[in-house]
């Protein structure tokens, strides 16, 4: 059965800085799954309130210091000290009690010391200060509105803010357009919204309550400092300190649940676990039939002698998705992105806490490096195991900007405004907000933090709403070695393959799924046949699924899941009200969208963002509001 300790696990975290109204508007907003814990706190000055939902972690503020009052939403998994880091045991103590601690013996720059993903909060009575700090890379993305002649609203889920009565919340028509133009992210410390930010990454942010100034000092900046060593110098560091993250975190008296996939990278995760924490976990595998990729999950968690449990999902699971997820959503990812959420509650009863691989995409491969590209015509487009030039602002706005979608009103051009704002300055390059060292750090560290910029972080983010839920692949060391590593490793490697082979031989012997080669097989090899397989699934019908959408990866077929079915047809239909009134969108470029795909394109991309942004509850209040 699970225990009672874990790190914080709040569905989130808001407050009203400069007064106390409005809170119970914006706490109800943070509320998910209905039976969370919420807490509240007010004085004159502010109102901050937590949904917790685990009821033994709602006891926030903590006391510190001589007058000032601690919260914190997250995981943390050890300090970094000058003489050396230390894990945590996360059996001990709560996390806002092991931050406490840290506080009475570091003072407030604990905070640079934290590894964990994390935000919180020190209201510091006698000084008449809120500081709010973030980890490094912005994991627990938190947002801000300042109304004018309002107080500071803030929340960490963004469309939260909209409830308060003195936000009028409204779209920015030019970010919305770049939002919907490039893979549905936001960049930087921007939003779609109009006067609504996002705290940075690695910083505290300092609110002066008797003048409401708000000043934020970075604690970390990423910087980007390759060391020329070999392929495996670099393999032995990574596979070395990859174990010792997996052997902090994995307790011998807690239960996990591990997102197993047919792939390498939550494989690794078996690899490094040795064989006390293996009996804590159990893979689970979400698809809508036994196929490739779930036989590859069910044959790598019998290799490491871990219990395996397959979840079908249904047909209706991406129709459940799309009316539900939107709520969530921080304008990080697209409605099916939260991929666990249709099937979490049949798994959050048994295990104390999740563990996925999240990031490792993104962290120790070339998936967010422009590689270069082989036109084959009708075969399709290979990659090519080289990079593309990294050394310009405008590569990097090569490598982002695409034709945009049909339903974008021709009034806003998305290139133009993601060309406006990354501009040079005499200190860098601002990127929507934050400032990076060169156009190179723009892809390797623009990718890294804020963690925003991509949209993996759905994922995580739906899970938290349930229980404590963390991948390894997020430690302050292991961002410190990628920012250490020559990029080309990335390009010319599968680094968590040969990691897998390195630690563990007979999990790499298992089949990788994307290629049907073992997973220690020649990198070449693996490049040659993931570009076969994926044509044959697509072409040949070698193996037919037992429904046109089903797929032999983790993922229905989503273009034919739209022909098939009429969700969202529906969902367009039902919102054209809010279609018409939206100054950026085109109703008829939005069927001209949807019939095309229905014709044979593939837009499945667009529509799936379209329908998420129309089934946002912020995107109605918009339209009543106005």
């Amino acid at each position: 059965m699970p225990s009672p300790v874990e790190p914080v696990c709040m569905a989130g975290l808001c407050g009203v800085i400069g007064g106390a109204d409005g809170i119970e508007a914006v706490a109800a907003g943070i509320e998910w799954t209905g039976a969370e814990t919420t807490t509240l706190f007010r004085d004159d000055a502010l109102a901050i309130a937590g949904s917790f939902a685990v009821a033994q972690e709602a006891d926030q503020p903590v006391a510190v210091g001589e007058d000032t009052l601690l919260w914190v939403w997250g995981s943390v998994f050890g300090f970094e000290r000058e003489d050396g880091y230390r894990p945590r045991d996360v059996t001990e103590q709560s996390v806002v009690d092991y931050c406490a601690g840290l506080y009475e013996r570091h003072g407030p720059s604990f905070v640079s010391g934290l590894n964990g993903d994390f935000v919180g909060l020190l209201y510091d009575r006698h000084g008449e200060t809120v500081s709010i700090f973030t980890d490094r890379l912005a994991l627990r993305d938190t947002y801000y509105a300042e109304p004018e002649d309002g107080p500071l609203v803030f929340s960490t889920a963004v469309q939260s803010l909209s409830r308060h009565p003195a936000v009028t919340p409204r779209f920015d028509s030019r970010l919305v357009a770049e939002y919907l133009a490039c893979d549905f992210r936001t960049f930087g410390c921007k939003t779609p919204l109009e006067g609504t930010a996002m705290f940075p990454p690695g910083a505290v942010t300092t609110v002066d309550l008797p003048s409401r100034s708000m000043a934020a000092r970075q604690y970390w900046t990423p910087t980007y400092r390759p060391r020329d060593r070999s392929f495996s110098s670099f393999l032995d560091d990574f596979s070395n300190l990859f174990e010792t993250v997996i052997a902090e975190r994995l307790r011998s008296n807690r239960e996990y649940g591990l997102l197993l996939s047919g792939g390498a990278d939550s494989r690794l995760v078996l690899a490094a676990a040795d064989r006390e924490s293996r009996a804590t976990l159990t893979a689970y595998h979400c698809t809508g039939w036994m196929n490739r990729e779930a036989r590859a999950a069910e044959q790598a968690a019998l290799t490491a002698g871990v219990d395996f449990e397959w979840i079908q999902r249904g047909p209706d699971y991406h129709e459940r998705a799309l009316q539900r997820n939107p709520a969530l959503s921080n304008f990080v990812g697209t409605f099916e992105q939260a991929h666990a959420e249709g099937f979490i509650e049949e798994i959050s009863d048994g295990v104390d806490a999740m563990v996925t691989a999240s990031f490792a995409d993104s962290n120790f491969k070339a998936h967010s490096f422009p590689q270069r590209r082989l036109d084959l015509g009708p075969l399709g487009t290979v990659h090519l195991p080289r990079l593309e030039p990294m050394d310009r602002i405008e590569h990097f706005i090569e490598y982002w900007a695409s034709d945009p979608p049909r339903y974008l009103d021709a009034s806003v051009d998305p290139t133009t405004v993601l060309r406006s704002e990354i501009q040079e300055t005499d200190t860098g390059v601002d990127h929507h907000g934050l400032t990076y060292g060169s156009p190179e750090e723009l892809f390797v560290c623009g990718t890294l933090t804020p963690r925003t910029n991509g949209s993996v972080l759905f994922l995580l983010q739906s899970l938290r709403q349930h229980l404590p839920a963390w991948s390894p692949f997020v430690d302050n060391r292991l961002v410190d070695l990628y920012l250490s590593t020559p990029v080309r490793h990335f390009a010319r490697h599968n680094v968590i393959a040969r990691a897998v082979e390195r630690i563990d031989p007979a999990l790499a012997g298992v089949t990788y799924a994307n290629t049907g080669l073992p997973l220690d097989s020649p990198f070449w090899a693996h490049w040659a046949g993931e570009h076969c397989l994926g044509f044959a699934d697509e072409h040949l019908s070698i193996t037919d699924p037992p429904a046109p959408h089903l797929s032999n990866g983790p993922w229905p077929h989503n273009p034919r899941l739209i022909r098939e079915q009429s969700f969202v047809r529906d969902t367009i239909e039902a919102n054209e009200d809010l279609i018409r009134e939206l100054p950026f969108l085109d109703l008829g470029g939005v069927w001209e969208c949807y019939r095309a795909h229905m014709a044979g394109e593939r837009n499945d991309d667009e529509l799936y963002g379209l329908v998420t942004l129309l089934e946002m509850p912020v995107t109605r209040r918009i339209v009543e509001d106005e």
